[in-house]
């Protein structure tokens, strides 16, 4: 099948809002996004990438201004803007790190409860906004099925439609019911199923100690 070069041109230009959204995509905590959203997220961070690269070219008189306005005024036609694409997909990487971290710290979230007219905390789930809190050093994963406890120290965790995983170090396992201790491992990986999770943040304070 050919491509004409209207829809050469087109592909070229959603360049970087691509890399904006690829960006966002692995650096944040979401559901996998269907080949639509994808590209409906393409075309906003690809309009933003284009006007950041304009406002940019703009404020620095070293930079050739035109090359973003002949992008507008040519924007109709086949003429494919390669120096504003180039642009705009470095400012690419700058406009994905920015809005990853605007969902990393929740800010339209926070500025919703400032105002008072939204209570959501994000888009994640309770497992991943539990495990991404900032107090959540160790945790008491306890295995009431196998009738074990695991204490240890939050190195990384995930989930998929079915399973939670969750690495722990500097690990310590002890029985459910008699809470003996039973033996010390440096890094555990437990998958379960997402309905049987259970876990517990120990009360800490400065002047307490690990075992």
């Amino acid at each position: 099948m050919e491509i004409s070069e209207f829809t050469l041109k087109l592909i070229i230009i959603l360049v970087p809002g691509a890399i904006a959204s690829i960006i966002y995509e692995r650096l944040t905590i979401h559901k996998k996004w269907s080949a639509f959203e994808f590209i409906a997220m393409s075309i906003l961070y690809g309009g933003i990438c284009y006007l950041t690269a304009q406002l940019t070219h703009n404020l620095l008189p070293f930079l050739n201004e035109e090359t973003l306005n002949e992008f507008w005024g040519n924007l109709p036609t086949r003429e494919i803007p390669y120096e504003a694409v180039l642009s705009a997909s470095i400012a690419s990487i700058f406009v994905g790190l920015i809005a990853t971290g605007i969902d990393h710290y929740k800010m339209v979230n926070w500025i919703g409860k400032k105002l008072h007219i939204s209570n959501k905390y994000g888009d994640e789930n309770l497992y991943s906004h539990f495990l991404n809190g900032k107090n959540i050093t160790e945790v008491y994963f306890r295995d009431i099925n196998n009738n074990l406890v695991y204490h240890g120290e939050v190195d990384s965790f995930s989930e998929t439609n079915d399973f939670k995983e969750l690495v722990l170090t500097d690990v310590k396992v002890y029985g459910y019911e008699d809470s003996q201790f039973y033996y010390k491992i440096d890094k555990l990986y437990i998958a379960r199923n997402k309905d049987d999770i259970t876990m517990e943040v120990p009360f800490l304070n400065n002047n307490a100690t690990k075992e």
